[in-house]
């Protein structure tokens, strides 16, 4: 499957939607927020035009940052910290 974004893109979004994440839920591991919604506020602001593009996206985004260890899908939609997610946003978030 081709990718929306370069590997730079793709660390940058993942960034915003993992500091986005990390705001939203207060660094609480049992708070959970709608993927989709993180990349529509957090990234996108109305960059994609076409909703499919914000869900192939998003999808994207949440495989990155599953494969790196930094969020669990914990439903088809929502997402939540692990704690090695908790550590990075720490020293990476503000």
């Amino acid at each position: 499957m081709s990718s929306l974004f370069t590997r730079d893109e793709l660390e940058r979004y993942s960034k915003k939607f993992i500091c986005f994440l990390y705001d939203t839920t207060s660094g609480d591991l049992n708070k959970s927020h709608k993927a989709i919604d993180i990349f529509f506020q957090a990234i996108s602001t109305g960059a994609y035009e076409r909703p499919s593009y914000g869900y192939q996206a998003t999808n994207e985004i949440v495989r990155n940052l599953t494969a790196e260890g930094l969020v669990d899908m914990i439903s088809t939609s929502d997402v939540r910290l692990t704690s090695k997610g908790l550590e990075k946003c720490k020293k990476d978030c503000r």
